[in-house]
């Protein structure tokens, strides 16, 4: 008879721990005799363990090899891990609890994962979406001063919602009807209490589902008030009658979810995340007030009670709030902004900071861009000195930090930063006519894409030149020839037997660096080669330092993506127990057949950028004949555990870590071989995709 999990009869240390145990006992078991397993799909991590949950295991009742510990009053819980569609839900939990920050109380990562489970594995039984709901974008704060740019989203909106975004396609890598987050809008439950009218909630959230639909983000949705008091037809809800009804809905709401018998302080005092959520509204009403007539007409006494007024108010609002999502939303996964110890929500932040930086919206902050590509969210009033103010379509959008390698001189260029890494650079409105090529500054281009790789010349004329394009190699360094020349044309040669080349095929290649199979003979200090003790010359890897490309036809719409991996972002996102330290002691050996045969052993898995000494990976991703027609890839740990092949790919082709970029014809792209590694998806063999493709150093 199926077992179904109930949350409330399972301890929730309890429940960490026998996920654990499934896996312990199955290492156990694999020690007494091999076991015929299928090819694992991409790993998924037990509450932020670095063992991988594997979905092919054997069913539990095979788990009987001598010395196998007992657990049968455990029995019942074990066989429900054991139904693959428990299986599947919790890889997603996985996957969801990858993206969450919570404050837990102890060694349990997310203490709400067993009131979600049942939830999500119902979705998966009935082969449906997986939804979430995340209450935000209200409002950008009223301090418009020293925190925000303006009244209107910016490049954090852009980033928060691209970053939701991912989350989904994510979960739709391993769950065919894949996740969508519907973000419900409190900007009507609390801008009367801060002093913003009601027009502003309308712009914002208008101008947040222009985002949504301009960037294609499909996973996402946006409900407002109206939506969750269950009017009819308010997709064509206009501005007009948005506005004359504004108040009544806000009343609406609370005279239909508010409860007379809570209390606000009461629930500060005695519920930790209220009191954390508390604290949070303190912090920032204190700043957002700051230039308001509740600041300047009151003392600094009564200015500190109205704020804990205001957020006692909003701590009631954000009950009641809460309560018509939950009725709204049922068979949601809920997904807080606030800080929380995860046991009724789990905490996203939207926008993830490098070396573990404090969390903020962005509705509550402006993004720096540091000359590393990186994302911070700041107080506009700390980067003015240091950061150069961006405007996009005539409005504030972001801080850029100060360099000259931003300065093209008579070239005017624009910049777009990509998510999660990389730069467009395009020809600016300013000018005359259209640039070309030759007159780009290539130096320019190379020293930032050691920083922001990869480098994207969009909108210049002359790029499928094919001499100029070759004499532009030789601005940006070395130029580095191989046995076919300089310049080598990738793009389907059509050929199907073991001895082709993967790179001029229609297929898609493993995550990889260029020149993993160019070898030297090292040299000592007189430039005589150095031997071994048997007397063999020593040969060295040495892969090129750039790629630099240009774009002469591209595959059909949805094919043919380059995906670029920044090294930068793989390690701010490695999970626990992974570190920097632990992956650079990491020696691996890859064994390839077919046209790329070869065996090679003792690779490090990673070294230090030429120039800035950053840690950069080295890998080629394990690749078998079930994916391809030619070479295959087997990779193996040489001094640690063979868990890390997985560790390493799942987190490669990460949305937070992995850019999918699609190409336009005439695209310059450069992008550096030591910080990232790239790969390639799949396209009709018959459409005419080709790139023409030139390394240096």
């Amino acid at each position: 008879m199926a077992v179904t999990l109930d949350p409330s009869i399972v301890d929730q240390a309890r429940f960490a721990a026998l996920e654990k145990q499934v896996e312990l006992l199955v290492n156990q078991v694999k020690q007494f005799g091999p076991f015929s397993v299928p090819p694992k799909s991409k790993p998924s991590y037990i509450n932020g363990s670095s063992l991988p949950f594997n979905s092919n295991l054997p069913d539990t009742p095979q788990l009987s090899s001598p010395g196998t510990p007992a657990i049968q009053s455990e029995q019942a819980i074990l066989d429900i891990f054991d139904k693959p569609s428990t299986k599947l839900a919790l890889r997603i939990l996985d996957i969801i609890q990858g993206y969450g920050q919570n404050v837990s109380p102890s060694d349990v990562p997310w203490a709400g994962k067993t009131k979600f489970l049942p939830i999500v594995e119902e979705h998966v039984i009935k082969n449906e979406s997986i939804p979430m709901v995340l209450p935000a974008f209200p409002f950008k704060s009223p301090n418009r001063k020293d925190k925000v740019l303006g009244s209107l989203p910016d490049l954090g909106e852009e980033l928060a919602l691209m970053h939701l975004n991912g989350l989904c396609e994510s979960i739709a890598e391993i769950y065919e009807p894949g996740a969508t987050v519907a973000i419900t809008s409190d900007g009507l439950v609390y801008n009367d209490l801060m002093m913003i009218d009601d027009s502003e909630v309308w712009e914002y959230s208008s101008a947040v589902r222009d985002i949504i639909e301009d960037k294609g983000l499909k996973h996402v949705s946006a409900l407002r008030i109206v939506d969750l008091l269950d009017y009819p037809c308010t997709e064509t809800l206009g501005r007009e009658e948005y506005l004359i009804h504004a108040g009544c809905y806000r009343r609406e709401l609370v005279a239909k979810y508010g409860s007379a018998d809570f209390d606000s302080r009461q629930a500060v005092r005695q519920d930790k995340d209220t009191t954390m959520t508390y604290r949070g509204y303190i912090k920032f009403l204190t700043k957002d007030l700051k230039h308001t007539r509740i600041a300047t007409d009151s003392s600094k006494r009564k200015y500190k009670d109205a704020i804990e007024e205001i957020a006692l108010k909003m701590i009631q609002r954000g009950k009641i709030f809460a309560a018509a999502i939950e009725k709204k939303c049922k068979g949601f996964v809920r997904l807080s902004i606030h800080p929380s110890v995860g046991q009724t929500k789990l905490s996203v932040p939207l926008i993830p900071q490098p070396n573990g930086g404090a969390i903020m919206t962005p509705w509550h902050s402006s993004v720096a861009v540091g000359i590393d590509g990186s994302f911070k969210t700041v107080h506009a009033e700390d980067v003015r000195d240091t950061h150069d103010l961006v405007f996009r379509n005539g409005k504030p959008y972001c801080f850029r930090e100060k360099s000259n390698l931003y300065d093209f001189g008579k070239t005017k260029v624009e910049f777009e930063h990509l998510y999660p890494c990389g730069l467009i650079i395009r020809p600016s409105g300013e000018s005359s006519r259209q640039p070309s090529l030759r007159d780009v500054d290539m130096q320019k281009v190379r020293h930032l894409a050691e920083l922001q790789s990869p480098v994207v010349l969009r909108g210049f004329a002359e790029t499928t030149e094919r001499e100029l394009f070759i004499s532009k190699a030789y601005e940006l360094g070395e130029v580095l020839p191989w046995t076919f020349g300089v310049l080598q044309e990738v793009k389907d040669a059509g050929r199907t037997d073991k001895l082709g080349n993967n790179v001029v095929s229609n297929e898609a290649m493993p995550m990889h660096f260029d020149g993993m199979f160019k070898f030297v003979v090292q040299k000592d200090e007189n430039g005589n080669p150095i031997k071994d003790e048997q007397g063999n010359e020593v040969k060295v890897q040495k892969p090129p330092k750039f790629q630099y490309f240009t774009s002469i036809a591209t595959a059909p719409k949805g094919s043919g993506y380059t995906l670029f991996a920044a090294s930068r972002l793989f390690f701010q996102h490695l999970p626990a127990p992974y570190t920097v330290e632990r992956l650079e002691a990491v020696k691996w050996a890859m064994d390839n057949n077919g046209f790329w045969d070869a065996k090679i052993k003792d690779l490090n898995l990673v070294v230090r950028h030429p120039r800035y000494n950053t840690p950069c990976m080295r890998w080629h991703q394990p690749w078998d004949a079930s994916r391809t027609k030619f070479s295959t890839c087997d990779v193996t740990i040489q001094n640690d555990s063979q868990d890390i092949v997985e560790v390493v790919d799942q987190l490669l082709y990460d949305r937070r870590v992995c850019l999918r970029f699609t190409w336009e014809q005439g695209d310059i792209l450069v992008s550096d071989n030591f910080a990232m590694l790239h790969t390639r998806t799949a396209f009709t063999g018959e459409c005419d995709r080709e790139l023409w493709r030139i390394h240096f150093d």
